[in-house]
């Protein structure tokens, strides 16, 4: 019994590990995708429908045209740096990532939400900020 129990919890705290693992790589491949200015990859990463802000002008857009309008962004300001400064998870669980961007036209405040949606994590939330 008492082998039965050991193992049970070892498993249990291994595949709480693993979570804490994958998570921290989500943030980092979407780090990833912005420092590369690709729109593409990041993109595999969005959910149904993302509420984007850019600048001042925020709106809820479906997966394919947050595509292009991240494109479209990238296009305007190429990226020459992100750093991921900070990253976070909140109570219900949703992860966070804040960082800057460094581009030809500025430098930019970026925060992305991730919300673990059957089983993806997948950006609900993504915004550039000018600093």
């Amino acid at each position: 019994m008492k082998k039965t129990i050991s193992i049970a919890l070892t498993l249990t705290i291994l595949v709480s590990s693993l979570k804490l693992v994958s998570s921290a790589d989500v943030l980092d491949t979407i780090a990833s995708a912005i420092k590369s200015g690709n729109a593409a990859t990041l993109s595999q990463y969005f959910d149904a429908s993302v509420d984007i802000t850019i600048l001042d002008k925020e709106s809820v857009y479906s997966k394919a045209q947050a595509q292009m309008v991240v494109r479209d962004f990238f296009l305007k300001y190429p990226v020459r740096s992100f750093s991921l400064i900070h990253r976070g998870t909140s109570s219900e669980g949703s992860q966070y990532g804040i960082g800057t961007m460094t581009s030809t036209g500025g430098s930019f405040r970026v925060y992305f939400l991730v919300r673990n949606k059957t089983g993806a994590s997948l950006i609900k939330e993504l915004r550039f900020e000018k600093q």
